[in-house]
């Protein structure tokens, strides 16, 4: 833990990292970091918080994720983005991971929107993006959880991991944090251009024209074709000669 600290120095954008070897969720203490700088109007520290286990992690539509020690990297990085900027942060996001994994790993990691981030069928990773608004900014909370070593846990049964696929010398979850540090730091120290961000997403993603997909959408559920995204990244769906543009859900493929 102590290499990961000393990365600081090499960073552009990451000014600070916080190392906790046990906790609830990274996300909960970032939200307490972001709710105290809100509050009391002050700047947000562009951090990332590194936990080496949560014993109460949770995925989108609060599903628990199991985080035991050693088996995978659990962080939640804390950003400041211009609001109108907001919509591309998911997309974002999903391509730093997934590239992360593809280049350091050579894994053939791929997207499934919004952000979940598969390899052949199977999750390798997920990400789960939370936000405050104050005036024109958008304060980000950007947790991630990457499968370094496989885990047997009955509520993650369509997982894989790092050690499991990647044809090159694995180290460990030591050196495959520090790498993901400097490879999002690098990658969030690059401006949010929107066409390049939707394109790069665009040929990561798992989704092909005509994919017979369904979205859930709480207690509705929307059946059709993949027609694409639009230029806010939202998945339209095609239904005959309907297209429906959806912001957020889980998406269902088959």
């Amino acid at each position: 833990m102590i290499r990961i600290r000393n990365l600081i120095d090499t960073l552009h954008t990451i000014e600070s990292i916080a190392v906790i070897p046990r906790v609830a969720s990274t996300n909960l203490v970032a939200r307490r970091i972001v709710g105290e700088c809100v509050n009391n109007e002050l700047s947000l520290p562009q951090a990332i918080i590194i936990a080496g286990e949560q014993f109460a992690g949770r995925g989108r539509n609060d599903r628990r994720w199991s985080s035991p020690p050693g088996k995978g990297i659990y962080a939640t990085t804390l950003l400041t983005r211009p609001v109108h900027l907001l919509p591309l942060v998911p997309l974002e996001i999903a391509n730093a991971i997934a590239s992360y994994l593809r280049e350091t790993f050579a894994i053939d990691a791929r997207i499934k929107w919004p952000n979940d981030i598969l390899v052949d069928g199977k999750k390798i990773a997920g990400i789960l993006i939370e936000a405050r608004v104050q005036d024109d900014r958008a304060y980000l909370l950007i947790g991630t959880g990457i499968n370094v070593e496989p885990v047997q846990d009955d509520a993650r049964p369509n997982a894989v991991a790092i050690s499991e696929i990647s044809p090159r010398n694995f180290t460990g979850v030591t050196d495959a944090t520090i790498a993901f540090i400097e490879h999002l730091d690098a990658r969030i120290t690059e401006p949010l251009e929107h066409d390049r961000v939707l394109a790069e997403w665009r040929g990561l993603s798992i989704h092909q024209p005509g994919d017979r997909i369904h979205c859930i959408l709480g207690e509705r559920t929307i059946s059709g074709t993949w027609d694409g995204i639009d230029e806010q990244g939202r998945a339209l769906i095609r239904n005959g000669s309907d297209v429906i543009a959806v912001s957020a859900g889980e998406i269902l493929i088959g």
